[in-house]
């Protein structure tokens, strides 16, 4: 029960995705078909607050029993399934008289995102705490007792089922279609990832060949200049060696720095380049 509860969150969130396109898409001036919106809601107003929240309240009441601590948390989750089936069904009404041009975009945007916003929060409460203390409080018997509710039985889920209904068949094939998209995002993101992580070893490549050669060259310098020096004086030639291999290897860092500054600058272009790309996907 509790992974067809977790799969359920999933499912939510997907359409509530699908609603922040289209709010986005509303914000922006930008065509959207008012059914798939419609839809949206009426998924909502029909699905989760008729058999997901129920089932979850069920549940939590079985827990409350068991442990009193948690009887006020039970409470207010409860409560607030109650206060959001409302608040769907006012958002419903909403985009009904949007439909009709009685409200007005801005107000769907922002009411439609008040109740996005709302949804992630509750999940993620239940995710992150409510549904770990249920796994450490019911046991096997319990859940036993449970699966004899009626409330608790399989539902045939009718967007994310074998079957979709028909009346929300246009939100379905956009979800599909989102889906897609992102599949196809995805592919992209990780195509001009890689082609980034290959630019930038090329990129550490040749500042590592640039290094090598400019340590090279300033080696040789170091040990012609030596035996230049010990020609001259053999006895003074130790310190002015030392001198002289401290200033090479001065002169050293300093071009090793220079490569750092322009491997960073490098690396920089390649990330800028890369996030262009993805962008101009994203775009498309």
């Amino acid at each position: 029960m509790m992974k067809t509860l977790r799969a359920e969150h999933r499912h939510i969130a997907t359409v509530m995705q699908l609603f922040s396109e289209q709010l986005q898409a509303i914000e922006a001036g930008d065509s959207v078909d008012p059914h798939v919106v419609f839809e949206i809601m009426e998924y909502m107003a029909t699905w989760p607050d008729r058999y997901h929240h129920p089932r979850e309240d069920l549940i939590y009441s079985r827990v409350a029993e068991l442990d009193e601590k948690t009887a006020d948390e039970v409470d207010t989750l409860q409560r607030d399934h109650d206060q959001t089936a409302e608040r769907g069904r006012k958002l419903l009404k909403d985009i009904e008289s949007w439909r009709e041009g009685d409200v007005s975009g801005s107000t769907i945007v922002k009411r439609g995102r008040e109740y996005i916003s709302h949804t992630y929060e509750h999940m993620n409460i239940e995710e992150k705490v409510v549904f770990p203390h249920i796994e450490s409080v019911l046991t096997l018997e319990d859940w036993r007792e449970l699966a004899e509710d009626d409330e608790l039985r399989a539902i045939s889920l009718p967007v994310f089922g074998p079957r979709v209904q028909r009346e929300f068949r246009s939100m379905a094939r956009r979800l599909r279609r989102s889906v897609r998209r992102g599949v196809e995002h995805g592919a992209v993101v990780e195509w001009v990832g890689i082609e980034a992580l290959m630019e930038s070893i090329e990129v550490l490549s040749l500042a590592y060949d640039s290094a090598r050669s400019a340590a090279q060259e300033h080696w040789e310098k170091a040990l012609t200049e030596s035996k230049e020096l010990f020609r001259e004086s053999p006895v003074s030639a130790p310190l002015r060696c030392s001198l002289n291999n401290l200033k090479v290897g001065y002169k050293l860092l300093g071009d090793v720095a220079k490569i750092s500054r322009e491997v960073f600058d490098d690396l920089e272009q390649v990330n800028e380049e890369r996030k262009g790309r993805i962008g101009l996907f994203s775009r498309d």
